[in-house]
């Protein structure tokens, strides 16, 4: 968010400089205004470099998370929405976090990952991210292209849209350009609209979107429902295979253990076999496994 902002403020400088110039300079000297531009300017393209550097760490700290996720069996699900539309307080209330909430632009910088156990007994990370505004600058997505990686990284996106606005349909149209303009508009979305304890036009919003859901993150009315529905979508690109490992590929069977929910599992002459539910990536990685039918 800093970057973002001096990428904003840097070009402003110039219309500053000439200012102060034109009240403290004179003819044919060279103002104070200007002076003062040049080491504003110096301060801010040094503290840019210092920042872009920090957040290439943090991308490669980012992808090197990401990796391990995969290889382990924690499904990601992101929350996204136009500015204020309740993410800090659902992924409270999803998972009893203790996120703080403000009622300002921008107010969840970084992403915050919490867990949250479902149904079925699987456990997903949930990340909070940057609320999005209508016709977001492009020097702004591209500060925020690195930290809104785990969007596009995601399982499933809640898309969560605040009921109660005056026009709700051009929110949700900011946030898809947004997710087009950061390549993640192909995550699977489930359309939450939020704030129910603010009137009936959260009903009518979601009435407009078939499939979407109406909660209140602050009262937890639908809550419970949202959490279901989050874990059936998880669950819907889910088959059941068949494997057989050999006794002698205990980091393979570690491995079906880690990404997936073995249903049964038989020892045999010289391997073993599981019912296993995978996902599409992993049903990919063990396909060599896999019993033909």
């Amino acid at each position: 968010m800093e970057l973002a902002l001096l990428r904003y403020r840097l070009p402003r400088l110039r219309g500053r400089g000439k200012a102060l110039s034109q009240q403290a300079g004179g003819i044919g000297t060279r103002g104070p205004g200007e002076t003062q531009l040049e080491v504003d300017r110096r301060r801010l393209l040094g503290r840019m470099r210092r920042l872009e550097q920090d957040l290439e760490q943090v991308a490669a700290t980012r992808r090197t998370q990401a990796r391990g996720r995969h290889r382990g069996r924690h499904r990601a699900v992101s929350l996204v929405g136009y500015t204020n539309a309740g993410k800090s307080t659902l992924l409270n209330r999803l998972t009893s976090a203790q996120v703080a909430v403000e009622d300002r632009l921008f107010s969840t910088l970084d992403p915050r990952t919490r867990q949250l156990p479902l149904p079925g007994g699987e456990t997903v990370l949930v990340s909070d991210t940057v609320g999005f505004v209508r016709k977001l600058p492009h020097q702004l997505v591209e500060a925020f292209r690195s930290t809104l990686e785990v969007v596009r990284d995601a399982d499933l996106l809640l898309h969560v849209v605040d009921g109660s606005a005056v026009d709700s349909q051009a929110q949700i149209d900011a946030v898809h350009d947004v997710l087009r303009d950061i390549e993640a508009d192909q995550v699977p979305e489930l359309l939450v609209v939020n704030k129910l304890d603010r009137g009936p036009g959260a009903v009518q919003v979601a009435a407009a979107h078939p499939g979407s859901l109406v909660v209140s993150a602050r009262t937890g009315q639908g809550v419970d429902r949202l959490v279901r529905t989050l874990s059936e979508r998880l669950r819907r690109a889910d088959q059941v295979v068949e494997l057989v490992v050999p006794f002698d590929r205990g980091d393979v069977l570690a491995a079906v253990h880690r990404e997936g929910e073995v249903l049964e599992e038989t020892a045999g002459e010289g391997a073993v076999r599981l019912q296993v539910l995978l996902d599409e990536v992993g049903r990919a990685r063990f396909q060599h496994y896999a019993v033909r039918r």
